[in-house]
């Protein structure tokens, strides 16, 4: 049973990569919740209704993956700690693309996010993906460079760590 966290701000490919990350990762995703994919007026409603989905997922034990920006990080270790507590095996996820490729994607989509809200959440994980690789109730954490294709930069499992570098949100190399 796992909880596998894919975290991003708009426009890396969060959703577009699900089942290379499920693949290099070793899991299969079926019960996949997705903000952008569920039926609700707003954005916020959407992402409400999965965050429920989630916890629903973690009350019946049932494995999941869920794409979101995971920017509130109460919220994440919130679900992290209720994931650990119900015996799960916890995974996050986080792909990387410059601020300029992930406006260029963004433009092309059908629901289209405000520019405003790209930069701050770009922003925002410039300066917030490190915390990510501190958290000590991680099973496994995998970063993924897709500016032009989607490679792994860095994977920790089981304390194994591999890592080929490469440009993300900060230097990789001092975890490698």
């Amino acid at each position: 049973m796992y909880g596998f966290l894919v975290c991003g701000p708009p426009g890396v490919g969060k959703s577009s990569h699900i089942s290379d990350m499920l693949k290099k990762s070793g899991l299969k995703g079926n019960n996949i919740i997705d903000p952008d994919q569920l039926e609700a007026p707003t954005h916020l409603e959407k992402s409400e209704k999965a965050l429920e989905l989630v916890k629903e997922s973690i009350d019946k034990k049932k494995s999941f993956v869920y794409v979101a920006t995971c920017g509130g990080l109460k919220v994440v270790m919130s679900l992290l700690a209720a994931m650990k507590s119900g015996g799960f095996r916890t995974i996050v996820a986080i792909p990387y693309t410059k601020l300029s490729t992930a406006l260029e994607r963004i433009k092309k989509r059908e629901q289209v996010t405000p520019e405003e809200v790209t930069r701050d959440l770009h922003a925002f994980f410039a300066t917030k993906a490190e915390a990510y690789m501190k958290l000590r109730n991680l099973d496994e954490v995998y970063l993924y460079n897709n500016e032009t294709e989607f490679n792994l930069l860095f994977s920790r499992k089981k304390k194994k760590i591999v890592c080929t570098g490469g440009d993300f949100y900060f230097d990789v190399a001092k975890y490698c």
